[in-house]
Order: structure tokens, then sequence, then C-alpha cells
């Protein structure tokens, strides 16, 4: 062999040395990339993702219970018996001389605690420190038999407003009385009680309607009448005439006596004041 092949053939060895190593390398590479790769899919894997380890946010409910004391408490399951026996005057001058803290309205006691949530079926809801509801509840409102009352302090004396009766969907809707009474410091030009009975529909009253007025000695005159949607009916016992201005005015006598008569205008025909004026709002 001469010396031109000797060294052709140790410059083919020396390629293909390059080669194997370069294939090696690249071989060493490639297995570097996938035991890289299966460590970072294991460890993702077992590690939560930055996104999931984000703190989903609170889905805590709001507080909605109002902190009462035992006073509190005491006032009103007070006030709860007064309702519950009927005793309206009673109720009155419990919720007027107690110094209500809690400001936020409308908010319930249904006999444990107390919320600005109304979601009991039955309990207290009061819409400002003066005006209580009490009894069945749908949705927040009433609903079923119930009773609101409403303390109000004026120059002639303090008096209480109230209803009571049937309601349907924060109205009162069917048989019930609404009127007031003045409790403490009336004087005798004045009717002390004002009482409404009959059949309501959606807050005014519909059909026969007795009406009592009791003055401070305590003599009463009762009227009965028609009303339609909150306004009074005439019919053939009302005797029309005149006033001392020439306003014609009709008149219906009491207890079909002559010393009690009941006098309307034109003007006051048309008033729908024969209603509930305690409305829940």
């Amino acid at each position: 062999m001469n010396k031109d092949e000797t060294g052709i053939k140790k410059q083919n060895i020396h390629r293909v040395g390059i080669a194997a190593g370069l294939i090696a390398l690249l071989l060493c590479l490639i297995g570097y990339g996938k035991t890289v790769g299966n460590w970072r899919t294991e460890k993702e894997a077992k590690s939560p993702s930055t996104e999931a380890m984000v703190a989903e946010p609170s889905q805590k409910e709001p507080d909605t219970e109002i902190t009462l004391t035992s006073e509190d408490k005491e006032f009103l399951n007070s006030l709860i018996k007064r309702f519950d026996s009927g005793d309206l005057e009673g109720a009155a001058r419990l919720l007027d001389e107690y110094d209500i803290p809690w400001k936020e309205f409308p908010c319930m006691y249904d006999g444990t605690v107390m919320r600005t949530e109304l979601t009991a079926d039955r309990g207290l809801v009061f819409l400002k420190t003066s005006t209580v509801f009490y009894g069945e509840f749908k949705d927040g409102v009433p609903n079923g038999t119930c009773t609101a009352l409403q303390v109000i302090s004026l120059e002639e004396g303090k008096r209480y407003d109230y209803s009571y009766g049937t309601w349907a969907n924060g109205k009162m809707n069917g048989n019930g009385a609404t009127g007031y009474n003045y409790y403490d410091g009336v004087g005798e030009e004045i009717n002390k009680l004002s009482a409404k009975e009959g059949v309501f529909k959606d807050n005014r009253m519909e059909g026969e309607v007795t009406y009592t007025s009791t003055n401070a000695a305590g003599e009463k005159a009762v009227w009965k009448f028609l009303a339609e949607d909150g306004r009074i009916v005439l019919d053939d016992r009302w005797i029309k005439g005149a006033d001392s201005f020439g306003t014609t005015t009709y008149k219906l006598m009491a207890n079909d006596e002559k010393n009690h008569a009941y006098t309307l205008s034109e003007a006051d025909l048309q008033e729908d004041r024969w209603k509930n004026f305690i409305e829940y709002d």
C-alpha cells in the first residue's frame, strides 16, 4: 500500500469516528430532552398550576342577623304576646315607650333571631321604629292573617293606627278592619276611636262597610253603607241637601237616629278614603 492510500484510509476512519461521536451526542441530547420533558410532566401533574393555586373567591353568605340584647328580646316577645291577645293599645304603648336600637329596616323577628332578610313565614316585621306588622308572611310580604300597627304622636294626643285581617301579596284582601284609636291625651272635642270593618280588595274596601265612631265619653255612632273601590256608593237612605254656602251635601243618619249624621260633599264621593292606610311598602 502506498503512502497516499494510507492517508486516505486514515481520513476515512477519522470521519467515521467523528460521525459516530456526533450520532452518540445527538442520541444523548434526545434522551436528556425526553427525561426533562417527562420530569416536567410529572411535576405539573403532581403540582397544581398557578391558576389552580389562586384561591377561589369567598362565597360566604352575608351576615343578615341583627344583634339583640336580653332587653330587646324581652321587648319583642312581650310585643308578640300583646298582638296574640288582641291588645293593640298595649302593643302601641310598648312600641312607643321602647327605645329601639336597631336602625336597619325592614327587619324581621321570628321569635328567636332578628334579620334584615325577610325569610320566615311568621313573625314581627318592622318597617320603621313606629310601624310594625305581625302575622303570616310569604316572600317577605304579609300573606294570610296579619295585623299592622303604627304609633303617632299628635298635638291632640297619642294614637295608634291599625289594620288587621286577611292579606294576600302584601295587601289586604278579604275580611278585615282598619282605623285609629287615641289612647292618651285626647279631648272630648274629637273622636277617640274610628273603626271601619268589611271586605278589602287590594287595600280598598268593597261592598258593605260598618263604620263606628266613638267619642271621649264612650258614646258610639254606627253607620252601614256600600263602598266600591274605596268610595262610598249612595243609595236611597242618603238625604240630599245643601250647606250654608249652597254646596250640595249628602247625609246618612247613624243608628237610624237623628242625633248623628255622616255628611259628604260631591268631592268627598270621589275620594277613596275607605281603605287600609298602613300599606306595606
